[in-house]
C-alpha cells in the first residue's frame, strides 16, 4: 500500500467515526447491531439473520447460525430435525404479492418465518401457508416429501390462538439467540480471529436487547448499512494491517537488540472481543513467559499497557526478577497479580499516551530481564 493510499484509508476511517460520534442516541449499552436499514425495524433483522443462517456467504462462522435455529425449533418439539440448508431466502413474493420475510430451504424442510418487533401479527398468514405447500408439493415431484414448518420470531415468543391452530408456532428472539450463542461461542474458539465473529456477537446482543428498547431513532436506522462496509474495512485494517505492522516492528527492534540466545516469538489475539493484544516471547524458552502489549478502547484515560508474566513462577523467581528491573519500573500504578492457579505472576504499566518507538524501547528493556531471567536465574534456581 503506497503511502497515498494508507492516508485516503484513514481518512475514510476518520470520517466513519466522525460520522459515528456524530449520531444522537440514547446512552446505553449499544451494539453496532442496535441499528438498521430502510427504517422498518423487521427489515435489518431479517437481512442480517438471513446473512448469518446462510453458511456459504463469506462470514467464516459455517453453520452455527443454522445449527442454532435446528436447536430451538427441535427444543420446541416442532421437528427434530431440519436436514441439510439448502438456501436462504428474504422477501420472498407470494402468488399475490405479498412478502415473506425470510425462506429456509432444506433436503427435507422448507421453514417459512415471520419476523415480528413492533408491529402487530396481522400479516397475511394463510397466503403464506398457501406459498409453502404449493412450494413444497412442486418439490415432491423431483424429491422426496418435504415438511412444511412456519414460525412466528417475536419479542415474547406468543402467538395468537388462531395462528396456533392453524400450525404456526412462535419463538422469541431471545429464545434463538439462546441456542446460537453455544454454537457461535464454539466457532469464535476455533478461529478467535474472525471479524465476523464480532458483528455476530453483537448482532445477537442486539436480537437479546429487543425487548428492552423503547424508541428507535431513524438515524441510528440508516447508519448500519450506509457503514458496516466501512466498519468492516476498519476493524481488517486495524487487525489484519495496522497491528501486524506494530508487532513487526517490535518484533526487529527485539531481534536487533543482541539479546542473549533470543528469536522472538510473536502471537496476535484480542481481550474482550475487539481490544488487540500483541504477545511477545523467545522462542528457546520452555515456559509460557511473555510481554503482551494491550491495546486499551474502554479507558478514556489510557492509550495501552504492557503486560508482563512470568510461567511456572516462585518466590524466588519474581524477587529476582524485581531486583533485575529496579525500583524505577516499580510506580504507584503499578499492578501485580497471581493468576491461574498462581502459576503465573503478572505485573502491568498504564500508559496514557502511545509512542512507537518509546514503546518498543520499554518491551526492548523489560525483555532483556525477563530473557536473563528466563536463560539464566531459572535454571540455577530450578537445580
Amino acid at each position: 500500500m503506497t503511502l497515498e493510499q494508507n492516508t485516503y484509508h484513514l481518512d475514510r476511517f476518520e470520517a466513519l467515526i466522525n460520522k459515528f460520534r456524530a449520531l444522537d442516541f440514547t446512552d446505553e449499552e449499544l451494539t453496532l447491531f442496535d441499528v438498521g436499514t430502510r427504517g422498518h425495524f423487521e427489515n435489518p433483522t431479517t437481512e442480517l439473520l438471513s446473512f448469518f443462517l446462510n453458511s456459504t456467504k463469506p462470514h467464516d462462522l459455517d453453520d452455527c447460525f443454522f445449527k442454532g435455529l435446528q436447536s430451538v425449533i427441535a427444543y420446541k418439539n416442532i421437528l427434530s430435525d431440519l436436514g441439510f440448508l439448502k438456501s436462504v431466502e428474504t422477501e420472498v413474493s407470494t402468488q399475490n404479492g405479498k412478502r415473506i420475510d425470510l425462506l429456509v430451504e432444506t433436503d427435507t424442510a422448507l421453514i417459512v418465518i415471520e419476523c415480528k418487533i413492533y408491529h402487530h401479527q396481522n400479516n397475511p398468514f394463510d397466503e403464506y401457508t398457501a406459498f409453502g405447500n404449493e412450494r413444497v408439493n412442486k418439490d415432491v415431484q423431483d424429491s422426496a416429501s418435504k415438511t412444511l414448518v412456519k414460525l412466528v420470531l417475536c419479542l415474547n415468543g406468543n402467538i395468537s390462538a388462531d395462528l396456533a391452530a392453524n400450525g404456526w408456532h412462535g419463538i422469541s428472539y431471545n429464545e434463538l439467540v439462546k441456542h446460537i450463542e453455544g454454537e457461535l461461542s464454539q466457532t469464535m474458539f476455533d478461529n478467535p480471529y474472525n471479524k465476523w465473529a464480532l458483528f455476530a456477537r453483537e448482532f445477537l446482543l442486539h436480537l437479546k436487547g429487543l425487548n428492552t428498547m423503547t424508541t428507535i431513532n431513524e438515524e441510528e436506522i440508516s447508519f448500519l448499512t450506509e457503514n458496516l462496509s466501512e466498519f468492516a474495512h476498519l476493524s481488517d485494517y486495524i487487525y489484519n494491517n495496522l497491528m501486524p505492522k506494530i508487532g513487526t516492528k517490535i518484533s526487529s527492534d527485539l531481534n536487533a537488540s543482541d539479546l542473549q540466545d533470543f528469536e522472538c516469538k510473536v502471537k496476535h489475539g484480542k481481550w474482550y472481543y475487539y481490544e488487540p493484544v500483541i504477545r511477545f516471547s523467545n522462542l528457546n524458552w520452555t515456559t509460557g513467559s511473555d510481554i503482551v502489549l494491550w491495546m486499551k478502547a474502554n479507558d478514556n484515560h489510557i492509550s495501552h499497557k504492557i503486560n508482563l508474566h512470568i510461567a511456572k513462577q516462585s518466590d524466588e523467581l519474581v524477587e529476582q526478577f524485581k531486583t533485575l528491573i529496579g525500583d524505577s519500573w516499580f510506580k504507584s500504578d503499578t499492578d501485580t497479580w497471581y493468576e491461574v492457579s498462581n502459576t503465573y505472576w503478572g505485573i502491568s504499566w498504564s500508559f496514557k499516551t502511545f509512542d512507537l518507538d518509546e514503546l518498543s524501547a520499554k518491551i526492548v528493556e523489560l525483555m532483556v530481564h525477563l530473557n536473563n531471567l528466563e536463560l539464566n536465574y531459572r535454571p540455577a534456581l530450578t537445580e
